[in-house]
């Protein structure tokens, strides 16, 4: 049996990519480059693009791991390709999203020279040519990466300052104990959106005297947007509705699985959370590409389509499986 080396425990960095090519291979570059003396890469790739495929395979690094298998739901494409990996540390990237500098496995991996560290949460920008501090980063850091009384998320992850108990992992550019998800389980599948939150609700009801997660601003990573190809949530027509549907499901179906008598109680507030969070993201940064007039519209719509999104008829309760132990 392995022993595990505190200095530089082995870490498997873990990609999900469906249809994005191009982006993969400038990302698989990216961590190639890396300085850390040892991990690897697993890619779950979906797309059965055999041409990229055989590119990646062409490229003869021992350190990467080429899996191809169909089309997942972000979680359960996660959990497959963690099935995969021999790494004590677990490190997610998405496709379209970048490391900046050659020693970003690095800065992630000194925070577990503390064994209570479970699992670590670095900066994302959007912007690798301004680095500078955000305003307030004091208060910043007080608010971040933290549950509401909903049981959704504060995430506020472009801060510089570091915090050391913090309350969920994201997505992307987040790494975890390998051994702490062989002993709560992975991330329940089946989930439309927010699906890193049940390993969250998970840890938090199994973590262990002195566990922690943590965020640590050193380890930084350029989330882009607008990359052509992935799932495409955010494309179509109705792209606010199916935003709303997919919250109100996690509500209902995630937070109120973990929290069964919180959400009964608060359950009306829940639906008016929903309306106000998609509302908020529909003004965020991320789609600030779209019409002014389009996302005024999406505003009023989200509301007057509450009735109809509570339906869920996109999603399935049926279709989520909670992970609680691999086999």
């Amino acid at each position: 049996m392995q022993t595990p080396n505190q200095e530089t425990p082995k870490f498997s960095v873990i990609v999900r990519s469906f249809r994005r090519p191009q982006a993969l291979q400038e990302l698989i570059l990216r961590l190639r480059q890396q300085r850390y003396p040892d991990f690897e890469v697993v890619v779950y790739e979906q797309s059965d693009d055999r041409a990229l495929l055989a590119e990646l395979e062409a490229l003869g690094d021992p350190r990467l791991r080429i899996v191809a298998g169909p089309a997942l739901s972000p979680p359960a494409a996660r959990n497959a390709a963690i099935r995969h990996a021999s790494g004590e540390i677990l490190l997610f990237i998405d496709d379209d999203d970048l490391p900046i500098g050659q020693d970003w496995i690095s800065e992630h991996a000194k925070n577990y020279r503390d064994p209570r560290c479970m699992g670590v949460v670095g900066r994302l920008i959007r912007d690798p040519a301004h680095l500078e501090a955000p305003r307030f980063p004091r208060i910043m850091r007080a608010m971040a990466m933290r549950h509401t009384v909903f049981k959704d998320t504060i995430m506020l992850a472009h801060n510089t300052l570091r915090k050391d108990d913090i309350a969920f992992l994201i997505g992307s550019n987040a790494s975890v104990r390998r051994s702490l998800v062989d002993r709560i389980g992975g991330w329940d599948e089946g989930v439309p959106m927010h699906e890193e939150q049940s390993f969250a609700f998970k840890f938090a009801q199994n973590r262990r005297p002195g566990e922690r997660f943590v965020f640590d601003p050193t380890a930084v990573m350029w989330r882009r947007t607008g990359v052509p190809g992935g799932l495409s949530r955010r494309a179509g027509e109705d792209w606010h509705i199916r935003e709303l549907e997919a919250r109100l499901f996690f509500y209902k179906h995630v937070v109120g699985h973990y929290f069964e008598r919180r959400y009964r109680l608060l359950f009306p507030l829940f639906w008016l959370r929903g309306i106000e969070q998609v509302i908020v993201w529909i003004w965020d940064p991320d789609n600030a590409d779209r019409p002014l007039t389009a996302r005024m519209r999406a505003s009023v719509e989200v509301i007057w389509a509450l009735p109809e999104a509570l339906r869920f008829e996109r999603f399935s309760a049926d279709n989520i499986q909670r992970v609680t132990s691999w086999s």
